[in-house]
């Protein structure tokens, strides 16, 4: 009976043996090294990738295997194998993420420290299993003519270099279409106004009332008296009035989707007085303005929206209140 336990002991120790790399292998296992935010990285924000909902979306930059997965609640909007690590876009808001590797396993819902902000850009590193070493090509290195170290000879005798700011990035361009509507008492008026901007832009605005501009065969003062006479004729108390401006300006954007804008132009607004004989139509030249027209007033974009609100005038004597709503792509 020993005997007999003896040799089936033996018979099974070369099938232990052959188990036992196994059992190591399918125990090896990643972890997360660390989750940060790249403060100076402005990948997100020069090139945005934006998600359903048309929001920037926050960029992880992983380093690690190219052959892991992931996915997460809201999806993944796109991946592209860069350099070294891979670029992952998540819609802003997300709070965690699911890794998966071939041969390492699952780490499912890892959770972020905060929800992504959008236009940032964090860095995520995985470490891989205790002993697994990257396969490594080692390059042909040729021989080089050694050359003097000049290096403490420059930092003794050179000036050092003023520290350089980083520049700003710069914003994509963006079209503004809105209709906009006057508010005065002779009635309200319609225009149309275009805009082209990044940070700063221009703009072209065409306003008209919603009569045409009376035809006059003469001209009278506010107390209906003719021009170098005190003679004042009879009037029926009709009155005819237009207006309409052509105006150019400026517009910048301040902080965030918040801007102002200001324009020249010219404008013109006339009220006739009908008379009661003829049925002719006098200019009245106290109520009448033409010449520089102006304007300012504040904007504000929200996604695909614009709304403004503003004032328009005509040599700061004829004054009517805008607003405007529109779109912006």
């Amino acid at each position: 009976m020993k005997r007999t336990s003896s040799v089936l002991l033996f018979s099974l120790l070369p099938v232990l043996l052959l188990l036992l790399p196994t059992g190591s292998t399918l125990a090896q296992d990643f972890t997360v090294r660390h989750f940060r935010i790249l403060p100076n990285d402005i990948s997100a924000y020069i090139d945005p990738v934006r998600d359903l909902n048309d929001e920037a979306c926050a960029l992880i930059k992983v380093v690690g295997d190219k052959d892991f997965v992931f996915s997460s609640p809201l999806g993944i909007v796109k991946r592209k194998n860069d350099v070294g690590e891979i670029w992952l876009y998540l819609p802003k808001g997300s709070v965690m993420i699911t890794i998966k590797h071939p041969q390492w396993g699952v780490l499912r819902d890892y959770r972020f420290a905060a929800p992504l902000e959008s236009r940032m850009t964090y860095e995520l590193m995985l470490t891989p299993p205790l002993g697994y070493q990257y396969p490594v090509e080692m390059p042909t290195l040729e021989k080089q003519p050694v050359l003097p170290d000049t290096s403490l000879y420059l930092a003794k005798h050179l000036p050092p270099l003023p520290p350089q700011r980083p520049r700003r990035p710069r914003e994509p361009w963006r079209r503004l279409i809105l209709l906009n509507a006057g508010i005065q008492a002779d009635g309200p008026s319609a225009g149309l106004r275009l805009a082209l901007m990044r940070r700063h832009g221009a703009y072209l605005l065409a306003q008209k009332d919603f009569h045409g501009m009376p035809h006059t065969q003469g001209e009278c003062d506010r107390n209906g008296l003719l021009p170098g006479t005190d003679e004042a004729p009879y009037y029926t108390g009709r009155t005819e009035k237009g207006r309409w401006m052509l105006m150019a300006g400026g517009i910048h954007r301040l902080i965030a989707d918040f801007c102002i804008y200001e324009g020249v132009g010219y404008g013109q607004r006339d009220v006739a007085w009908e008379q009661y004989d003829n049925s002719a139509l006098l200019l009245n030249t106290d109520f009448s303005y033409r010449g520089i027209s102006a304007e300012a007033g504040c904007l504000y974009r929200f996604r695909r929206m614009v709304v403004s609100a503003g004032v328009m005038t005509i040599r700061l004597q004829y004054w009517e209140a805008a607003v405007g709503v529109g779109i912006n792509f």
